[in-house]
């Protein structure tokens, strides 16, 4: 039988590791959205963020400055950056 899947698959904590030390969008299950770079996860993926913001919907305004932030791993809807690479 042939694999039909051409996706590369990574393991969410590598996927993070290269994460560590770049800018990332992340949505919480409140619907809102914080900004910020990340310094360290653990494997329950809870993050830390430093310079970390909450942005509105859009992405283009600030609401609220937090500085550094603990964001627990159960409370993340998703992580993105723009600058991940997958090599």
């Amino acid at each position: 039988m042939e694999k039909v899947s051409t996706i590369q698959q990574i393991q969410p904590l590598k996927a993070i590791q290269k994460l560590v030390g770049r800018q990332v969008l992340i949505k919480l299950k409140t619907n809102k959205l914080l900004k910020g770079i990340l310094v360290a996860y653990d494997n329950c993926m809870n993050l830390v963020l430093d310079e970390a913001e909450e942005i509105d919907s859009k992405g283009e305004q600030t609401l609220v400055k937090y500085g550094r932030v603990l964001i627990r791993g159960n409370q993340v809807i998703y992580i993105s950056s723009q600058e991940m690479t997958w090599s």
